[in-house]
């Protein structure tokens, strides 16, 4: 057996008694949708910047906490940096300016509002921009050992990564890591498996760990909602991770419209090509939605979603027929709540359908 495979199944088997993420207990939330939303970089640097983050913060999770989110998706690492003290990345410039543990006050906030908080990190992105080589065991190794950081010091309710696994430019670093494997033996992966295999051994290694930690911790992933990217681009397996159990939470970021000119690209179409996927007992799926998009003037967007104040509304419902859909995320927080007319009514129509 190749030795790619060999590593896979054998983090596979650790995985066989790791809990599946389960609803709160309560009744009541076990009722209710997901109700997530994405909290960028680029917005936690806008609070910081102010010199007053706990106002800032305080005021965004009032905002959410009314709209009856139930989960926010912190970014704690972007681009290979840290919201905190780590011993494996350096210290976000930003945060040096306050006298608190600025993820520690945000957990806390949230918290106190009943709203989960997963620590959303981009595994590979360095602070350039460009991607450190996925096929470096020291690289993965390191990816771990801050997730484990993460955990140890604070109580996150999940560990989140999106889509950035390699770049979609092609300025791939991988070139003298795959030759090096090639010469290592006859039996070798083309460079697709190679890369496929590298992203497989993050996803179950960073699973693996979680679960360790603590079995009632959520593992989720958004991918990017075009299956050909993913596979091809990203080299992100999504169909195995969610037939074997790799993460708790799949959530793709369908971020069209119903109207979208790409018949393939259609949302409704999108949602019933991801609800085929076969999920392992305990894997959920929740829908990305894009309130980034309200009141675009960029084509192909513009006719639907520039006056479209009921897109996301009727995307929620949508999604809400379906028993197999356990929720929707928003991307991402600011958009939501731009607060001119537009938006208002938009969020005025998303309140009704999340009550």
């Amino acid at each position: 057996m190749k030795k790619a495979a060999l590593i896979i199944l054998s983090l596979f088997i650790l995985l066989c008694s790791c809990t599946p993420y389960e609803a709160d207990k309560n009744t009541n939330t076990q009722k209710r949708l997901i109700t997530g939303v994405w909290i960028s970089c680029y917005e936690l640097n806008t609070m910081l910047d102010t010199g007053d983050f706990k106002k800032e913060f305080d005021a965004a999770a009032e905002k959410i906490h009314r709209l009856h989110i139930t989960d926010a998706f912190v970014h704690v690492r972007a681009f290979g940096e840290s919201l905190f003290d780590s011993e494996y990345y350096p210290r976000n410039e930003k945060t040096k300016q306050y006298d608190f543990d600025v993820l520690e006050y945000m957990i806390k906030v949230l918290k106190g509002k009943n709203i989960r908080m997963h620590a959303w990190i981009n595994p590979f992105r360095l602070p350039d921009g460009s991607f450190s080589d996925p096929a470096d065991e020291t690289v993965r190794a390191n990816i771990i050992l801050g997730i484990r950081e993460i955990l140890n010091k604070y109580d996150v309710d999940g560990i989140h990564f999106d889509d950035y696994f390699y770049p979609s430019d092609g300025k791939f670093s991988d070139e003298k890591s795959y030759s090096d494997y090639q010469k290592s033996g006859k039996d070798a992966l083309s460079l697709s498996e190679y890369r496929t295999a590298n992203i497989n051994a993050l996803v179950f290694s960073a699973k693996s760990a979680i679960k360790h930690m603590n079995p009632d911790l959520v593992f989720s992933i958004s991918p990017a909602a075009d299956m050909e990217k993913n596979k091809n681009q990203a080299f992100a397996d999504i169909p195995y991770w969610c037939e074997s159990g790799a993460v708790d939470l799949i959530m793709p970021q369908l971020y069209f419209g119903f109207d979208y000119p790409d018949d393939n690209f259609k949302f409704e179409k999108l949602l019933n090509e991801w609800r085929k996927i076969p999920r392992a007992e305990g894997v959920k799926i929740v829908i990305g939605l894009a309130s980034y998009k309200l009141g675009t003037d960029t084509a192909p967007d513009t006719d639907e979603w520039k006056n479209g104040t009921d897109v996301l509304a009727r995307e929620i419902n949508k999604c809400k027929e379906f028993s197999d859909i356990s929720g929707i995320c928003f991307f991402s927080y600011s958009s939501l709540f731009a607060g001119d007319k537009l938006h208002t009514e938009a969020l005025s129509a998303i309140k009704r359908e999340l009550v």
